[in-house]
């Protein structure tokens, strides 16, 4: 019998899966009128929710209120904001509005960068307008608001990992988004996308074949990503840095494959990349001959973390993924 605040938070940590625990948990709250039993429902109802939804959004800004009033302690044993959900579990949108809502929360867990809705910046839009003389496409605005929502330094204007750069592209008639933290690589599209909403993006560098490093080429062999979202989410998990990962490919990835989907609920797609994830792990399959796995923050030995573990030896590049010897006697 649960009897005491500390008894459903102990049963709850003990079984944090049980979701109907934590609504019996909220209607206990609510005799005691205790207003954390409304942040327990807000947290369920969302849990259910593609992040790409009016719904979602709607919900947040309440949830983010309750979670502040309640303390990052108890936040902490119900697992609310320390765990990493997974984002695609309903798929990759195809509307440009609801996959720019669905970059912002994949970079609110991944990145621990917090994310309002789109459709703000109008004043930061409207100066990159003025200052490049041409009218942006929807996409390329709602790039421009992300990339100030995402900036975390004062001193250098980085999105994830590179440097935000809305410039036009040496020599090209085409707009940079993006620049590589070295300053010879950029991401852009070209003016004639300008009349898609969710234009095509490019890679570029300088023109090395002439030793020409004051005019950038389209990389060869480099095929576009078909729209900007595409481009935003692809970046997004490339620069991933959660608790550790490793890379596969060739044979290895090929064997390791058959068994993803006997842990791993389906996938999502993009372009011809499957995403699949479990709670705190993402997992990314290029062509059925590459594979990527990220997780959120370090895995204890359970089922899941074994398989990982058997799989990232054959690697020989993991990072951080388990939690030590000593750190699991601790735990125990």
């Amino acid at each position: 019998m649960l009897h005491t605040d500390d008894d459903f938070l102990t049963a709850i940590t003990a079984q944090p899966a049980d979701r109907t625990l934590r609504l019996v948990y909220a209607d206990w709250l609510d005799e005691r009128a205790d207003p954390r039993a409304e942040l327990v429902r807000v947290e369920e109802e969302m849990r259910d929710l593609p992040v790409f939804g009016d719904r979602f959004w709607e919900l947040k800004p309440r949830r983010n209120e309750l979670r502040a009033l309640a303390g990052a302690e108890w936040c902490g044993r119900m697992r609310y904001g320390t765990e990493c959900a997974p984002v695609f579990r309903h798929g990759i949108p195809d509307g440009w509005r609801e996959r720019w809502r669905l970059i912002r929360e994949f970079t609110e867990r991944w990145h621990s960068v917090p994310m309002g809705d789109i459709g703000g910046r109008q004043a930061e839009i409207a100066e990159a307008e003025a200052r490049l003389g041409r009218k942006l496409p929807p996409s390329v605005r709602e790039w421009i608001a992300f990339a100030h929502d995402a900036r975390q330094y004062p001193d250098w204007h980085n999105v994830w990992r590179d440097a935000y750069h809305l410039e036009v592209v040496a020599g090209q008639p085409a707009l940079a988004l993006l620049a590589q933290a070295e300053g010879d690589y950029y991401w852009g599209m070209p003016f004639a996308a300008f009349e898609q909403e969710d234009p095509l993006v490019r890679d570029y560098h300088p023109d090395l074949a002439n030793d020409r490093y004051d005019l950038c080429v389209p990389v060869p062999d480099v095929f576009p990503y078909p729209s900007t979202t595409a481009f935003a989410i692809s970046h997004g998990i490339g620069c991933t840095r959660g608790g550790g990962g490793f890379v596969l490919d060739g044979n290895s990835a090929s064997r390791f494959l058959g068994i993803i989907a006997l842990h791993f609920p389906p996938a999502a797609s993009l372009d011809e990349t499957a995403l699949f994830e479990v709670d705190n792990v993402l997992m990314q399959v290029w062509a059925r001959s590459w594979v990527r796995v990220e997780v959120f923050k370090p895995l204890v030995s359970d089922q899941l973390a074994s398989l990982l573990f058997a799989w990232s030896r054959q690697s020989g590049s993991y990072h951080g993924m388990f939690v030590s010897d000593e750190d699991r006697r601790i735990r125990q």
